[in-house]
């Protein structure tokens, strides 16, 4: 004789309430790690498509370095990018606030250059130089220039290091914390601790820079 025995409805719920915790203990890793990689996915897009704006703007100035061919930001920024609008207030394009990877400090956006900030049609934010150029041309200045970006404006998570990056763009054109040219004397090694150490005052949130030349040196990818 076949045994047809169905399920209790206590086994049921028992079943169900078994699917809702493990559904509760996934489901926000899952999503965390969905964000994760949306912003890495975001973030090689927008340095590759600044990287290769700087390589167009070398060939039509028939140059291999930034310093000295006349470089404007006004110009560069209109003729190689898709904007979608000149922010006049940094508010108006960055979140207000800004947490640290460890959430225990947040910093404001008042330190970039409202002059030459700009938002494009995909929602990515960016700026060119800071408060401290005192023209449009910042690469002929002493130092290299900043480059600030939010990879998706005023969206969360409005984290130093996730959404919101800084790092350098250098006379020849690259982008990256740290030109190894411009300090000779480095080791390798000497590099790889002076972007651990930096990584770290980043996380903290003690400078919003730092975080940049680590993600791009470990394939874009997040290991914090």
């Amino acid at each position: 004789m076949i045994n047809k025995r169905g399920f209790t409805l206590a086994e049921v719920l028992i079943t169900i309430g078994i699917i809702g915790v493990i559904a509760a203990v996934t489901l926000p890793a899952l999503n965390s790690n969905l964000i994760k990689s949306q912003l890495e996915v975001q973030t090689r897009k927008f340095y590759s498509q600044f990287t290769k704006a700087l390589d167009l703007y070398k060939v039509d100035n028939e140059t291999d370095v930034l310093v000295g061919s006349g470089f404007s930001t006004k110009e560069f920024v209109k003729k190689y990018f898709n904007v979608a609008e000149q922010c006049t207030k940094l508010t108006d394009c960055y979140a207000e606030k800004y947490n640290s990877i460890d959430y225990k400090k947040n910093v404001e956006p008042k330190w970039f250059d409202v002059k030459h900030t700009y938002e494009l049609a995909d929602g990515t934010v960016f700026t060119v130089g800071t408060v401290y150029d005192e023209n449009d041309s910042p690469i002929d200045g002493p130092t290299p220039i900043t480059l600030t970006f939010d990879v998706n404006g005023k969206k969360g998570p409005n984290k130093i290091g996730y959404d919101l990056w800084s790092t350098s763009v250098y006379y020849d054109g690259s982008v990256d914390d740290y030109n190894p040219e411009t300090k000779e004397s480095w080791t390798p090694d000497e590099l790889k601790k002076t972007v651990e150490d930096r990584l770290k005052v980043c996380i903290k949130g003690e400078n919003y820079g730092g975080c940049f030349g680590h993600f791009m040196r470990n394939g874009f990818k997040f290991d914090y």
